[in-house]
């Protein structure tokens, strides 16, 4: 390819039709700065454990995900430390990819291979909200 021939990113999406709001959301899609994201919607709420909607909660490494947020077992205890909740849309790209890693006890975002501490501190700068899990009987609440 020539030096002619080269095109810069933006004059390459503007020669495929894209422009406006469809070519600024694709040349920041893939942003790589660091944000922390905020679940949309606020207040706490409580889920029964013993309802089969929740049975992944059961065994260690399961999760669900239930409004903006994400909730794993990630230990055997009897108490709220068992469980861990975080906001489930990831940093990066702001896309609902995050899932609980058994492995790696961490949460990750399976688009990109990004990794989130069960408090919501991401492994690089990165980070996301980490929800208070409470306990109370089969009564778990996150806030």
């Amino acid at each position: 390819m020539t030096l002619q021939e080269k095109l810069n990113r933006k004059e390459f999406l503007m020669k495929m039709g894209l422009g406006g709001a469809a070519l600024f959301a694709t040349l920041t899609s893939c942003s790589t700065s660091d944000t922390t994201v905020t679940p949309s919607s606020s207040g706490s709420f409580s889920i029964d454990l013993s309802t089969s909607t929740y049975s992944a909660l059961l065994k260690i490494g399961g999760y669900v995900k239930i409004n903006s947020v994400i909730i794993a077992r990630i230990s055997s205890g009897t108490d709220s430390s068992a469980y861990a909740a975080i906001a489930r849309i990831c940093p990066h790209e702001k896309q609902d990819r995050m899932i609980y890693d058994t492995s790696a006890g961490e949460f990750r975002c399976t688009d990109h291979n990004w990794y989130f501490k069960t408090s919501g501190k991401g492994d690089g700068n990165a980070s996301t909200t980490g929800f208070s899990v409470a306990l109370s009987g089969n009564m778990l609440t996150i806030s």
